[in-house]
């Protein structure tokens, strides 16, 4: 099974940076370039996916995980 992540890119001409967002999944940023724009937007995705499993608590839930590929 296959998913796409919506990313919205956007160019200001005032301070001549890309910005970026992923709605779905809380990120936004930015960068020089288109091209660092879409490098870093897959970082974020990656690191926002990952998680913080020491942040959790303790649960009586069985708990599995996914494998999630990320290819831009």
């Amino acid at each position: 099974m296959a998913t796409k992540v919506r990313v919205e890119y956007a160019y200001d001409p005032e301070s001549r940076n890309w910005s970026f967002r992923v709605p779905s999944l809380g990120i936004v940023g930015g960068a020089d370039t288109r091209e660092e724009a879409e490098r870093q937007v897959i970082e974020a995705v990656a690191f926002t996916l990952e998680g913080d499993e020491d942040g959790l608590a303790p649960t009586q839930a069985e708990v599995r995980y996914l494998n999630v590929e990320i290819a831009s």
